[in-house]
């Protein structure tokens, strides 16, 4: 295997075949490790497996999942610092520090 992920089949000495199909446009992989409770990972699941009827690979599958979920959150906070002071109060009022 090279460096692209390509496999060489015995008594392949030219030209390497793709292991996974390009990716289109100006998609990019990424790895990221996430952590929710149990519960969320079952909605996430299912919403993924939604997502597998129209996507080539799992992992577009899973981009297609979380593409959904950044959609109908945008809508809420359009900027992240937004999402960081409404969690700062969060904390604040559960503390009972300041309101």
């Amino acid at each position: 295997m090279d460096v692209s992920g390509r496999l060489r089949r015995d008594g392949q000495e030219r030209g390497l075949r793709p292991l996974y199909p390009r990716l289109p446009g100006e998609w990019v992989s990424r790895a990221v490790r996430i952590a929710m409770p149990a519960f969320e990972w079952t909605q996430f699941d299912a919403l993924v497996a939604r997502a597998a009827a129209g996507a080539e690979t799992g992992a577009r599958a899973t981009g297609q999942a979380v593409m959904t979920l950044m959609a109908g959150d945008a809508e809420r906070t359009a900027h992240w610092l937004d999402w960081e002071r409404e969690k700062a109060r969060r904390l604040l009022a559960v503390t009972g520090r300041a309101a």
